[in-house]
């Protein structure tokens, strides 16, 4: 505690967070006021270091000092303070003496240089802007919060109380830096303008000297010179690294295979992982792991040498391009290349630079987490007593420090290469601008078309080849999928109007049937839909070794759930190879369907029957159940067409007469093979019961109704010619239990009749 003694400097009350005497009004009475705070503070500070010299704890002599402390930065921040008042802060941008028009190309390289400077500065500024903004804006809130601890401290704690001398030195070092920034804030918006200002006449300068640029052939061979040396370094660089990038790739190879087998040997016994054996083999196993990353570091690190050449390259190259083009007397046109060749560059310059960007974070995340692990190697280092463990502990750092050098120097060479990419892409993207602002409106607007579609054939090539899953050691794409359908519908294409020819060719020149052709056309046609589909996996890219996976799983598939499938497609195939049921066969099957043979697939088989209505029969029917067919071996077919005349006709007179009648009909055949017959049936009941039996040919038969029809046409025509009677059924009745009056009535009756009947 402090004592009354320094109740006289005591800190006053405040009630403004932010005291703008400190930034507002002339510079001498800012200074006056600034003179004034730091009088004020002098005294706290004698007060403070008088009471050092009272017997006090050592915790309160601690405090003091450190409130002492306080208050001397305070002391420093006024004196910068009243610095920052008498700063001017120019911009120490001087310009480049031209002696143009007309500009010689280091004329024009001056001005470009003269004009990426004032970028440079001014993205630097506007960034120094935004963050006083920001700081400023934040000081403000800050300032709030402490002035209310300020009140509450100085109304509720004793006079002698440290706590109010050391909220009153943060409140004036707040309120110090607040009128610091905001002192610099109207100089930096000065800055800012002046800075616009240049980068204005700066743009209209260099595009006056790039319409007056003068590119002389000594010029372009300078440029041609340049190039081939860059060129030549290049190849240098490469060949005298690629020994060592070989021999670090191998030397990875070797530490990568001790490192398996430690973390092998490691896992082998976890049961004694708290042995000393184990530490040994968990402290080897991360320095070999350190070792595979420094190994690595010193890979990327002559990846970034030899980037660092190709940017130098790119750079050169770039240059010559632009100075050919714009050298010839078809100026426009030769431009019109450079523009399309160059603005692609820069987009892939920019994901360069986004690689780097990356790369270098993740190198610096990198860097930190091993700075962690060496500080704890050095703790375990201390805790280790003489030993074995403490000789691998001393390795393991020793490897520790050699990868944070590696991955220093590689930082530092993708910052390099960073800077070099960036400035070789504001020389680019500047002297494109420049060449479309020559160039005219037509030839602007076709550009702009031309650069539009190479970025949407850029945009669609990515997502066609954006890899969408694998299958084995194949990776499927987009473009994968859509060369599959469209070779797919080609083949299938290809293959039907192929099937269709060769059924044209067999039909006409072998003369082959129907159901005989449909075979052949339909197993070739799968047959070769299968090949084809081997010749487009591969075509694709895909890796048909692989196809014993898909196949395997398709079995699985097959055996749960694609029985039926599978049964109708193997059936389809025998009876296409065997054709014991053929295009054009009439047929008669189990379940009563009855018809001609209209298409036959692998799997199915279509019948049409004589009302014209389609059955489609699973192909597994024909091979499982009987089929009654018409047509198998020939197409002869013998019809049964059953008729009966009265008692009194005579059997050789019907017979003769049905020949007859069976000749006239358009569809009876006959030869000696298949003669035609009339067979005596027998005695019926009410007729003498006969059939006629002709034959016909089935496959010359335009429809299968009508068949028996026609025949009993003729038979009628026939019989009634020749005045043969076709009876009706006819039944006697005999009654015997009648009385006799009935039996006398029913006489009287019948002989009415008769003499009716004949009557003239």
């Amino acid at each position: 505690m402090l004592g009354a003694a320094i109740s006289s400097a005591r800190p006053p009350e405040v009630t403004k967070s932010i005291d703008e005497r400190l930034y507002r009004g002339t510079q001498e009475e800012i200074e006056a006021f600034v003179i004034k705070r730091q009088q004020l503070i002098k005294n706290l500070i004698t007060e403070l270091s008088e009471k050092k010299q009272l017997p006090e704890s050592n915790k309160s002599q601690h405090s003091i000092t450190s409130i002492t402390d306080q208050y001397q930065g305070v002391l420093s921040q006024y004196r910068g303070l009243l610095a920052e008042l008498q700063r001017k802060h120019p911009l120490e941008l001087e310009k480049p003496q031209i002696k143009g028009p007309p500009f010689t190309l280091e004329e024009f390289d001056q001005i470009l240089k003269y004009e990426k400077l004032i970028n440079i500065v001014l993205s630097e500024k506007e960034r120094q802007f935004t963050l006083i903004n920001s700081r400023l804006n934040h000081l403000q809130k800050t300032a709030v919060e402490l002035l209310s601890e300020y009140s509450r401290v100085q109304k509720t704690v004793q006079e002698d109380q440290l706590l109010l001398y050391e909220t009153f030195a943060k409140l004036l070092s707040l309120q110090c830096e607040y009128a610091l920034l905001h002192i610099r804030k109207p100089k930096l918006e000065t800055q800012l303008t002046n800075l616009y200002g240049r980068r204005k006449a700066a743009d209209k300068w260099i595009k006056k000297a790039f319409r007056q640029l003068t590119v002389t052939p000594e010029d372009v061979k300078k440029a041609q010179q340049i190039y081939d040396q860059r060129l030549k370094e290049l190849k240098n660089t490469t060949t005298s690294t690629s020994a060592e990038y070989q021999d670090l790739n191998r030397r990875h190879l070797i530490y990568e295979t001790r490192f398996d087998k430690i973390a092998a040997k490691s896992k082998a016994n976890p049961e004694k992982a708290t042995s000393k054996s184990q530490e040994n083999l968990q402290i080897e196993r991360e320095r070999l792991e350190l070792i595979l990353n420094a190994l690595t570091l010193r890979i990327h690190l002559i990846e970034q040498q030899r980037l660092n050449k190709k940017t130098t390259l790119d750079k050169s190259e770039y240059r010559l391009d632009w100075l050919k083009s714009y050298a010839e007397e078809s100026r426009k046109n030769h431009l019109s290349n450079f523009i399309k060749t160059w603005s692609q560059h820069s987009r892939e310059l920019d994901l360069s630079l986004e690689a780097l960007i990356r790369t270098t974070s993740e190198t610096t995340l990198a860097r930190s987490n091993l700075v962690h692990k060496l500080a704890i190697i050095n703790n375990l280092r201390t805790a280790t007593p003489p030993g074995e463990k403490l000789h691998k502990v001393n390795n393991l750092g020793r490897q520790a420090k050699k990868t944070i050098e590696n991955i220093d120097k590689l930082i530092f060479e993708l910052s390099r290469n960073s800077l070099d990419i960036q400035n070789l892409k504001f020389d680019i993207d500047r002297v494109l601008q420049l060449s479309k602002a020559i160039s005219s409106k037509s030839e602007r607007v076709r550009l702009w078309g031309v650069l539009q579609f190479a970025e949407l054939k850029k945009s669609t090539l990515n997502a066609l080849y954006y890899p969408l899953f694998s299958i084995g050691t194949s990776t499927v794409t987009m473009a994968v999928i859509l060369r599959i359908i469209v070779l797919s519908v080609l083949g299938l294409f290809l293959l039907r109007l192929f099937r269709r020819k060769i059924t044209d060719l067999l039909e006409k020149k072998a003369g082959m049937s129907t159901g005989s052709i449909n075979s052949i056309t339909t197993l070739g046609y799968y047959i070769s839909l299968v090949i084809c589909s081997l010749i487009i996996l591969s075509s694709a890219g895909l890796d048909l070794s692989q196809l014993s996976i898909v196949l395997g799983a398709l079995g699985v598939g097959i055996g749960f759930g694609l029985q039926t499938v599978t049964n109708n497609f193997i059936s389809g195939i025998i009876l296409l190879t065997e054709q014991s049921v053929k295009i054009g066969d009439y047929i008669n099957l189990k379940d009563g369907v009855i018809g001609k043979v209209k298409k036959m697939s692998i799997r199915t088989t279509i019948i049409r029957n004589f009302e014209g209505v389609d059955t489609i029969v699973p192909n597994s029917d024909l091979i499982a159940n009987r089929v009654e067919t018409w047509t198998y071996g020939d197409d002869w077919r013998r019809l049964k067409i059953p008729f009966g005349v009265s008692y009194d006709s005579d059997p050789e007179e019907v017979t003769k007469l049905a020949i007859e009648a069976a000749r006239e009909v358009d569809i009876t055949r006959e030869d000696f093979m298949h003669p035609l017959r009339v067979f005596f049936e027998g005695f019926g009941d009410n007729s003498l019961d006969f059939s006629l039996r002709p034959w016909c040919r089935i496959a010359f038969l335009q429809s299968g109704s009508g068949i028996t029809s026609d025949y009993y046409f003729a038979l009628f025509k026939k019989l009634k010619e020749a005045g043969i009677a076709i009876p009706f059924p006819q039944r006697d009745i005999h009654l015997s239990s009648l009385s006799p009056e009935a039996l006398a009535q029913l006489k009287k009756l019948r002989l009415e009749g008769e003499a009716t009947d004949t009557t003239p």
